[in-house]
């Protein structure tokens, strides 16, 4: 069965602009690798001095078979930021905008 997911993530505990710039390669890697390039909006971020990472998907996603899916992507996704970033955060939070209706 397929569900129509919404996916917001943020990186934190970031160094600097590089290490920032550093993680988002590395997520963005990931991100092709599952075919999401073209649906999830990411990128670093810097406010007040504070370096971190975000993304969001644009519009719903449909994955097939979320409840295996789910706990390889948050693994996939830690190993991708921790290749990158050791010290940093993560944060995955998901939305079914089915269930809003």
């Amino acid at each position: 069965m397929s569900v129509n997911i919404d996916l917001h993530f943020t990186v934190s505990e970031l160094t600097d602009a590089a290490q920032a710039e550093a993680v988002a390669a590395s997520v963005g890697s990931l991100l092709r690798d599952e075919g999401f390039e073209d649906q999830i909006s990411y990128g670093p971020v810097v406010d007040n001095g504070v370096h971190y990472v975000t993304g969001e998907s644009r519009f719903p996603i449909i994955i097939s078979g979320f409840g295996r899916w789910q706990p390889y992507f948050e693994t996939s996704f830690a190993s991708a930021v921790a290749e990158a970033a050791p010290g940093a955060e993560t944060s995955i939070d998901w939305g079914y905008p089915d269930e809003e209706y």
